[in-house]
């Protein structure tokens, strides 16, 4: 009974630890770096992946952009733009 609780502990834990990594940042693209494919909201600078298309995007628009976390890298999962 033991070993089946601390399994589905340490499973929620993970679970959690999961969940808890994504995060969403929302605002005017202050910065952009096409080359570096970097793109800064807020005080929240995100690399966007070369699978994630930035075409139409510039200084201004507004976005949401929805970003996982690993080490110092915010690196983003969607981006799109929003109504003012």
């Amino acid at each position: 009974m033991k070993k089946i609780l601390a399994g589905l502990v340490g499973a929620s834990m993970v679970l959690a630890a999961g969940a808890a990594a994504a995060a969403e940042v929302k605002g005017a693209i202050k910065n952009m770096n096409l080359e570096a494919r970097t793109v800064e909201v807020e005080t929240t600078k995100v690399t966007v992946p070369a699978e994630i298309s930035l075409s139409g995007y510039i200084v201004g628009t507004n976005v949401t952009i929805t970003y996982t976390t690993a080490g110092t890298t915010n690196t983003a999962t969607a981006i799109a733009k929003v109504a003012k």
